[in-house]
């Protein structure tokens, strides 16, 4: 049997109190000013049962997350638990924040298993580093190759997904090279001839994007952001399949197709959106492409 102090420590890797809902409302009011998020599908959405709620992640990964978080959090009481990339916890004060403060955990199948076992509702995104460290012209492409755990994962516990579509990030940002423009540099020769191109940027596939916002500075432009919830995905059908990747893949084209769908719906929306905030239009002009 496991030692009481194995078993609180179990428990407490897993059990969270989150932030008051006064906190996060007074943290997002400068954010919600800056970007006047706009949601769609929550006032739909049920969080009676806990799901896994599946999102696409934008450049730098920055914008994307915590703005439908923190609304599902405060319309609906709903604080879903993250599953971060291990980076995140090799950085001092950060990582303490992202677990302590955020109740992040660092993703893994094992954590992954801990915090369905607990009944948690969590947020993953497939595409992980690979698909914040964007080149020019990937926005709004999921970068998810093969990736199939997170399928794997609901599967088993037979949770359902919900898939969460993140539009308007990738126009805050310019990129003004990309992890071709920098390995064709003579730094990007230097890099590969000493090993760390391939050893810690994987040939370019982890290389974050050199960016710009307003003028030639890195603060985003005050682009307008739309998240929509899409509808529950029931995996509930391929529970005893969960080993099958033929069964994973049906369960993954479904969650990619109803993102792509949603990203149609939010172009649109925001195609007909007239803000007439003259500073928001200002700020948003963008300069030639780079």
């Amino acid at each position: 049997m496991p030692s009481k102090r194995a078993t609180k420590t179990a428990h407490s890797k897993f059990s969270f109190k989150p932030p008051s809902k006064q906190f996060v409302s007074n943290f997002m009011v400068p954010f919600n000013f800056y970007f006047a998020p706009q949601f769609y599908g929550l006032d739909e959405l049920d969080v009676s049962r806990p799901a896994m709620y599946v999102s696409n992640h934008t450049v730098l990964g920055v914008l994307d997350g915590f703005p439908f978080g923190a609304e599902l959090y405060l319309k609906k009481g709903l604080f879903l638990r993250a599953l971060a990339a291990s980076n995140h916890f090799k950085i001092p004060v950060w990582k303490e924040v992202i677990s302590e403060r955020l109740g992040a955990v660092e993703a893994s199948p094992e954590n992954c298993r801990g915090l369905m076992k607990a009944g948690e509702s969590l947020v993953v995104y497939p595409g992980g580093v690979r698909e914040i460290c964007k080149k020019k012209g990937e926005d709004y492409v999921l970068k998810w190759s093969d990736r199939r755990g997170f399928v794997r994962m609901a599967m088993e516990y037979g949770y359902d997904i919900i898939p969460v579509a993140a539009v308007g990030a990738e126009e805050a940002f310019t990129i003004v090279k990309d992890s071709d423009d920098i390995l064709n540099s003579a730094f990007g020769t230097f890099l590969k001839f000493i090993g760390v191109a391939e050893k810690y940027f994987k040939n370019g596939e982890l290389m974050p994007p050199v960016v710009k916002g307003i003028g030639d500075t890195i603060i985003p432009r005050p682009a307008k952001l739309y998240f929509s919830f899409g509808k529950r995905i029931s995996t509930a059908v391929y529970r005893t399949k969960y080993e099958d990747k033929k069964a994973q893949n049906v369960i993954k084209k479904k969650v990619e197709n109803s993102l792509y769908k949603q990203f149609g719906e939010l172009f649109e929306i925001r195609a007909n959106d007239r803000d007439r905030s003259k500073w928001r239009r200002f700020l948003n002009m963008r300069k030639p492409k780079v």
